[in-house]
């Protein structure tokens, strides 16, 4: 008898286990944001509004996402960075740059180990921009996105790999001066 009860409380701390790393599971894939793209892409634009973690040129830092800001590896009035692993072979660097207190320019560098996971980071940002703003063109290397943002006003986003064994993309938020 004591044997028996003591394989149903191991079969039952193993059910408790599967059944609640299947939970875990399902809201994993319930976070995701982006389940048409890379996973990287989650990270990163953090959400359909704005360009970059939910905000876009000309709006207040006081936008820019609380973590990004307390978490920042660089800080001072003209800009912010902010740095992030995505897993244990990427990561991005975020640069909002200010201009009294606004955001005037975004760079984003994306470094990957793995050539073939950058490829399909970049291919995924083109055709997100691609969808959300329209085709880009190429310039020098550079796939160039004419772009409006909710106010109506023009702005550029420029997105190249500049690696060779690893993948190093780096994307420009501006207006043309």
């Amino acid at each position: 008898m004591r044997k028996n009860s003591i394989y149903f409380f191991i079969a039952g701390c193993v059910v408790f286990a599967l059944s609640s790393c299947h939970t875990m599971n399902d809201k994993k894939e319930a976070r995701r944001i982006f389940p048409e793209y890379h996973y990287a892409l989650d990270s990163i634009l953090r959400t359909g509004q704005g360009t970059i973690s939910g905000v876009e040129l000309g709006q207040s830092m006081k936008l820019i996402p609380v973590e990004q800001v307390k978490q920042a590896i660089d800080k001072d009035r003209d800009h912010i960075t902010y740095e992030q692993d995505i897993d244990s072979l990427t990561k991005y660097i975020i640069t909002y740059s200010l201009e009294n207190d606004t955001i005037s320019e975004i760079e984003v560098r994306i470094n990957s180990q793995s050539q073939d996971e950058g490829d399909r980071i970049l291919n995924d940002l083109k055709n997100y921009y691609r969808t959300k703003y329209t085709a880009p063109i190429m310039d020098k290397g550079y796939f160039v996105f004419n772009c409006f943002d909710s106010k109506r006003q023009n702005f550029k986003i420029t997105l190249t790999d500049n690696g060779g064994a690893i993948s190093m993309i780096e994307m420009l938020v501006y207006r043309e001066k």
